[in-house]
């Protein structure tokens, strides 16, 4: 219920796939909620478009995360069964490297610490059995079974969509210049007048810190380019025979672990197999410089990538951009503003984020509404030792 003088209980501050997530969360358990989103829902000038994302629990980056995917696994497929929106593939996904590589190693120290379903492969096994790829000799892999890719636009309108029904208003085309604390509450400046709330969650993406300045952890946007590939041997590109991947290490001349979507029946967006590179990209400014790729990228990408499935792949049929907002640690940065409580930030997702966006709603919710949560997200608090 609103205080005296207020809009409403809770605003959300960007409706991307974690704040739509938390509308849908916070709605979901009775609270007067507005999401604000500067742009049109499921937009293409963020980190959460593109079509699929890889979707894993044997979690190279850290251990940690895989309770957390545990129970994202859990709402992604409540979320497709809840709206019929085609939100999660479990298609399989295949983790390859170097023995001592990070996406090998780690992805398989994972597992074991967790207990997950995960075929160990060594070279030979690999290369039997997935043979469109041209790996490096020495390579090993992690076969996940249950993993494979999101949809990232389903799964933001799917939850947008809850959020609508359990009563909470969304609100496209407003820009939020501002967010200041007072005595009252949180007041929002926004290119639509001010709004009052009792709390604020922010999931505002690259412009983070265009709203709240140095929150302790400093922030970089980086532009990263996805492409898609023309499929030469259509079957061995299917979802079928090609699991969801991600190859890592020093990969020809790549600064980071390629990763790729096969073919699927009912495919969205551009036809063919998606490529991506996760790691550090260009530094931009998300309102002033070109989201174009510059072509010696794409063609270095294109290089690379026929390179790894030699005469599988053909020419890049389509390219796009997405912004990663990077942290120094690579994790993400959860929690209150440690200066106003009432203010919760969700960023820094540096690239990895959107397969988590269910349980980063109900993260957010908690916060916003108990100052607390169960889930076990103190590893990506706002901590100074983390700079």
């Amino acid at each position: 219920m609103n205080h005296p003088n207020q809009d409403c209980e809770v605003v959300v501050v960007g409706c991307g796939g974690m704040g739509a997530a938390a509308c849908c969360h916070l709605a979901a358990r009775g609270v007067d909620v507005i999401g604000l989103e500067r742009f049109a829902r499921c937009h293409d000038h963020g980190s959460s478009h593109g079509h699929s994302r890889v979707v894993r629990r044997a979690y190279f980056e850290h251990p940690d995360y895989v309770p957390l995917l545990v129970r994202a696994f859990e709402l992604w497929n409540e979320l497709g069964d809840r709206t019929g929106l085609d939100c999660i593939h479990q298609i399989g996904a295949l983790f390859c490297g170097q023995p001592e590589s990070e996406v090998y190693a780690q992805s398989l120290a994972s597992a074991r610490a967790h207990g997950l379903e995960v075929e160990d492969l060594d070279p030979k096994q690999l290369a039997a059995r997935f043979p469109q790829f041209a790996l490096p000799d020495g390579m090993c892999g992690v076969y996940e079974p249950d993993a494979g890719f999101v949809i990232p636009e389903n799964g933001i309108e799917a939850h947008l969509r809850l959020a609508e029904e359990g009563g909470a208003e969304i609100r496209e085309g407003v820009r939020v210049d501002s967010i200041e604390g007072s005595d009252a509450g949180v007041t929002l400046q926004t290119s639509q007048g001010s709004i009052r709330a009792s709390r604020v969650v922010v999931a505002a993406g690259a412009w983070t810190n265009r709203l709240l300045g140095d929150i302790g952890i400093p922030l970089e946007v980086h532009r990263k380019m996805i492409c898609w590939f023309e499929a030469l041997q259509p079957d061995a590109c299917a979802e079928s025979r090609m699991p969801a991947w991600i190859v890592g290490g020093d990969l020809v001349h790549s600064q980071g672990d390629y990763y790729g979507i096969p073919t699927w029946d009912g495919q969205s967006g551009p036809a063919g197999v998606k490529v991506g590179c996760h790691g550090p990209g260009t530094p931009i400014d998300p309102d002033t410089d070109s989201r174009e790729a510059p072509p010696a990228e794409i063609d270095r990408f294109e290089r690379d990538v026929q390179a790894l499935l030699p005469g599988v792949l053909g020419r890049i049929v389509e390219t796009a951009t997405c912004l990663y907002t990077m942290t120094p640690d690579g994790h993400f940065v959860i929690g209150a503003l440690p200066e106003e409580p009432r203010i919760v930030v969700a960023g820094g997702f540096s690239g990895h984020g959107y397969k988590f966006a269910p349980v980063m709603g109900e993260v957010l919710a908690d916060l916003a509404m108990d100052g607390g949560t169960r889930l076990p997200v103190g590893f990506l608090g706002i901590s100074p030792d983390r700079c």
